[in-house]
């Protein structure tokens, strides 16, 4: 026999021994042992008859051997008087636990806000307490008895602070009954009329519309004209329309409407008039392009942003003392975190951008406040963006000037030059001619058109 074979038979047999050696300790395992007293039982599950078990099922399955029942004590207010000062005593240092955890709260929350809009008044040094809110005497009360205090205990909850301030949000106000206030305006727009052979409810042409959003990088807009009121208005449901229009925006911030966005806008068109059985007035690709580059052009020549700078005369600031002074002004953080900024209600009482705050390239949101530093703040103004009958670069130089007052800077231009003023005579007289160019064009400054415009 050869080496070889040898060593196969052997790892056959070894093979063999293990198998063996297995099945025999699997068999011992399942083999019954006796129970030894020294075992350690688990205590036996209760049945469950389903997953959700009465309150009298699960009474009886928890019902305690009378031998170990205890006596249940419920309470009363007839007790004892002894009894009773001395749940009266238990109550009254509760109660002025309470109270103490109450005045610390309402500490924090009479602190400033981090952020509040520019209409809203500086919140209070403090609050007054509890019990002078719910017109109860503000020092203590003697515990007659434990209904009182019950009241008492009750009462002293804290109070949840108002949710946090949000960034105004510009709507249109309109009364029930009444039509929405028009969005569409010929001198952005590409208007397409739709034509419908019978009258069409909201309901029925809002879930056709999911494609008239937006075209490209351009707003799309839709609006029915309403019989009741002879006026257009967005399309809204419960409402009867004769006729629809359809538009698209010429131009915004991104550029003028090409031709595959035109393309879009009209597949979505003409897909809309066939589900609801309408004609539609399809304007010239060529001509409606050529608008668009044309309006882009004049919006180009007119889409100035004014900036003022605050330069500090000593040392950097740090962000986080940017913020506090921001903060405590009532300039409003924006979402993604990298600017200030300060808002003004128009004629209508709505709040409007009038400008913005930077601190370099901060984002007060993610960067290290107390490691990041810098000594310029620069005040941004959008000219097309407000109006000019809320003067607001007059507005911006009042407040860069309060800040070089109280942070030891100075004001000056995007050329690192003092304002002086003659050259606040120049500015002036450069935003004005700006102003009669949007104004000539039917589009003044701050104006919802000219907002639309100058936007993405």
């Amino acid at each position: 026999m050869t080496l070889q074979t040898a060593l196969i038979v052997a790892g056959i047999v070894l093979l063999l021994l293990v198998v063996a050696y297995n099945q025999w300790q699997i068999r011992k395992a399942r083999r019954p042992r006796a129970l030894q007293p020294e075992d350690d039982l688990p205590p036996m599950r209760e049945p469950v008859v389903s997953p959700v078990i009465k309150p009298e099922v699960s009474a009886k399955l928890h019902e305690p051997s009378p031998e170990h029942q205890v006596e249940r004590r419920e309470p009363t207010l007839s007790a004892s008087p002894l009894d009773a000062a001395a749940v009266a005593a238990r109550m009254a240092a509760s109660s002025a636990d309470a109270d103490d955890a109450l005045a610390d709260e309402v500490a924090v929350a009479a602190a400033p806000s981090s952020t509040h809009a520019p209409h809203a008044p500086h919140a209070a040094a403090g609050k007054p307490g509890h019990a002078e809110e719910s017109g109860q005497p503000a020092g203590p009360t003697e515990p007659h008895d434990a209904a009182d205090h019950e009241e008492r205990a009750e009462q002293v909850k804290p109070k949840q602070e108002p949710a946090p301030a949000k960034e105004p949000q510009p709507e249109p106000v309109a009364l029930d009954g009444q039509p929405t206030p028009a969005v569409i305006d010929p001198l952005i727009d590409c208007i397409v009329p739709l034509h419908l052979e019978r009258k069409s409810s909201g309901d029925r042409i809002l879930p056709l519309t999911g494609r008239l959003r937006r075209a490209g990088t351009k707003q799309v807009h839709i609006e029915g004209l309403r019989s009741e009121a002879n006026a257009w208005e967005p399309v809204t449901a419960g409402h009867q329309y004769e006729d629809l229009q359809v538009a698209v925006q010429l131009a915004n911030r991104g550029g003028a409407l090409n031709a595959l966005e035109f393309s879009e806008f009209v597949n979505a068109v003409e897909a809309l008039a066939e589900a609801l059985d309408a004609s539609a007035e399809l304007p010239d690709m060529t001509e409606t392009v050529a608008n668009g580059r044309e309006l882009d052009a004049f919006a180009a020549s007119c889409d100035v942003q004014l900036g003022v700078n605050v330069i500090s005369d000593g040392a950097p600031w740090s962000a986080a003392y940017v913020q506090t002074v921001a903060t405590q002004d009532g300039l409003v953080l924006s979402r993604d975190g990298t600017r200030f900024t300060r808002y003004q209600a128009n004629a209508e009482g709505v709040q409007r951008a009038l400008f913005t705050l930077q601190f370099g390239d901060t984002n007060f949101l993610r960067d290290d406040l107390t490691a990041k530093a810098g000594r310029q703040i620069t005040l941004l103004l959008d000219v097309p963006s407000a109006a000019q009958a809320t003067k607001p670069f007059k507005t911006v130089c009042e407040y860069g000037y309060s800040l070089a007052q109280r942070m030891g800077a100075q004001l000056v231009d995007d050329n690192m030059r003092p304002l002086s003023e003659s050259s606040f005579v120049a500015i002036f007289g450069q935003l004005q001619t700006l102003y009669d160019k949007l104004e000539a064009r039917g589009m003044p400054a701050g104006s919802p058109v000219t907002l639309r415009l100058f936007s993405l």
